[in-house]
């Protein structure tokens, strides 16, 4: 398993972007039914680009937000020494104690890719993500939130367990 992890990854100006535009009364999100096509598990998205697999190029970028989002993303690669071909999703998550446990096992593409979760604010520490093994069963790796801190892994399964209180806000990316 690929798994990379970094803290401090962000500029002044990333942080002034999320801070004073993201987390801000402003930001528009989006009330989307199921966070997964098997659960109706209703979350809050912003989608920055829409999935590479679902759309005509022409239609890729989804927000006026895609350069700074941009930004945070390639910072973080850069912190980690990873390469990106390219992106095929972006989107701010946001989570919240919805009457669900957790969200549904998934990977974000059919196809091989690498997955990024950069966690936004302060959450509930219990609102974990969950990497398994190929089985679905076993639990590879445990990522608890914090504020700031990105993490890169590979086309696992996954999932994240609901805050019981709060919300959880989340850039997240894949890409090949």
């Amino acid at each position: 398993m690929k798994f990379k992890e970094s803290k401090n990854f962000l500029t002044k100006e990333n942080k002034k972007f999320i801070e004073e535009t993201i987390l801000s009364n402003n930001f528009s999100f989006y009330l989307i039914k199921g966070s997964t096509k098997d659960q109706d598990d209703p979350i809050f998205m912003h989608i920055v680009l829409n999935r590479l697999d679902q759309c005509h190029p022409r239609n890729l970028i989804n927000s006026s937000f895609y350069e700074p989002s941009l930004n945070i993303l390639n910072n973080f690669c850069n912190s980690v020494k990873i390469k990106v071909n390219f992106f095929t999703r972006i989107a701010y998550n946001i989570t919240f104690n919805n009457k669900f446990e957790k969200c549904g096992i998934h990977k974000d593409h059919t196809f091989q890719h690498n997955q990024i979760i950069i966690y936004l604010n302060d959450c509930d520490i219990n609102s974990k993500t969950y990497v398994l093994k190929n089985n679905k069963k076993d639990i590879q790796k445990i990522i608890t939130p914090e504020k700031y801190k990105g993490v890169l892994f590979n086309n696992y399964p996954h999932y994240h367990v609901y805050p019981k209180f709060g919300y959880r806000l989340v850039l997240v990316a894949t890409f090949i």
